[in-house]
């Protein structure tokens, strides 16, 4: 550059002025390629859903529900019982015994799919700790939600099991407390290794102002970004490194695992967490796989592919099948 003295450099400005520099100066964002989608399958949400929406019950439902979004290309699923009563009547996370009841889904799985999705099985339901912990012993599941907001008595123990039976634990986290809940007492104590695995889930619409797993208020488009922003602040401040996903959950549905897609983050989808299709509308979900292909399209125009079991499991710090 040549130099010249202010009025003549200011005057050939002027002369030359462009409002647009050139399209290079701007680096590409830091914006993973692929990304991780899973999907909770479980029709938990039947009260005040029509009859026509996704509400996968049975046991055979959930063997199909994630048969057809580990064909259409879901790296996990997540399998939970919790207050579900199947056609027969039976309370699937009270009447079976967990191993048996997930045997009945994962096993059907495996023999379809081998090792192309990650299990994901809540260990939440059983008479004794024992019995909660009996999935993950029995080496049903990769990988299992815990959230930190759970009582010390079951949480700190829970996370011990997971990780002395090499399967990875996801910290489940309803608000920005939880967050804090983890610091102190899983990460400062050194009981949950690297890397830290994050599943923020909020947006529910709780029914108790204080429970197990206290939520977030999230009314609109501002709200739900202004949380997550925060959220995700908070963690990275932790860790920069965490692998953090996201849940579709409530009336905020894919708008916020949007905002995810966008941020870098990774999604889970499904009909678990919520009926609706849109924040706007009353338009129910019909399957677990209309979610996950609305993901997967919402991913690819912002650039983004879907990673495979193995692309998940190099994520989070499992081994590769």
């Amino acid at each position: 550059m040549e130099a010249l003295p202010l009025w003549e450099a200011a005057k050939r400005e002027m002369e030359e002025y462009q409002f647009v520099s050139s399209a290079d100066v701007q680096p590409r964002w830091k914006v993973p390629e692929k990304i991780a989608i899973n999907v909770a399958v479980s029709g938990r949400f039947t009260e005040g859903a029509s009859a026509n929406a996704a509400n996968p019950t049975s046991l055979e439902d959930y063997v199909d529900e994630a048969s057809r979004v580990i064909e259409a290309g879901a790296c996990g699923v997540h399998i939970d019982f919790t207050w579900v009563t199947d056609k027969h009547g039976r309370r699937l996370d009270r009447d079976l015994p967990p191993v048996e009841a997930y045997s009945a889904v994962i096993e059907p799985l495996r023999a379809r799919f081998g090792n192309d999705f990650v299990p994901n099985l809540n260990v939440l339901n059983g008479k004794t700790f024992a019995e909660c912990m009996s999935p993950a012993k029995a080496g049903l599941a990769e990988a299992c939600p815990c959230a930190p907001g759970h009582p010390d008595a079951f949480m700190i123990p829970a996370i011990q099991t997971m990780e002395e039976c090499g399967i990875k634990p996801e910290l489940a986290v309803h608000h920005s407390g939880e967050i804090e809940l983890a610091r102190r007492k899983l990460i400062e104590t050194g009981i949950l290794q690297k890397p830290y695995n994050w599943l923020i889930l909020y947006g529910l619409p709780f029914n108790v102002g204080r429970s197990l797993a206290s939520g977030t208020s999230v009314g609109d488009a501002q709200e739900m970004a202004q949380h997550l922003f925060l959220m995700v602040d908070q963690i990275r401040k932790i860790d920069p490194d965490s692998v953090i996903s996201v849940c579709a959950a409530g009336r905020a549905t894919l708008y916020m695992t949007t905002l995810a897609t966008m941020m870098g983050l990774h999604i889970r989808v499904g009909v678990e967490d919520t009926l609706w299709k849109y924040p706007n509308h009353d338009i129910e979900l019909q399957t677990n796989l209309e979610m996950f292909n609305m993901a997967k399209d919402i991913a690819g125009l912002l650039g983004r592919t879907p990673g495979d079991a193995n692309y998940y499991r190099s994520l989070v710090g499992l081994p590769q099948k």
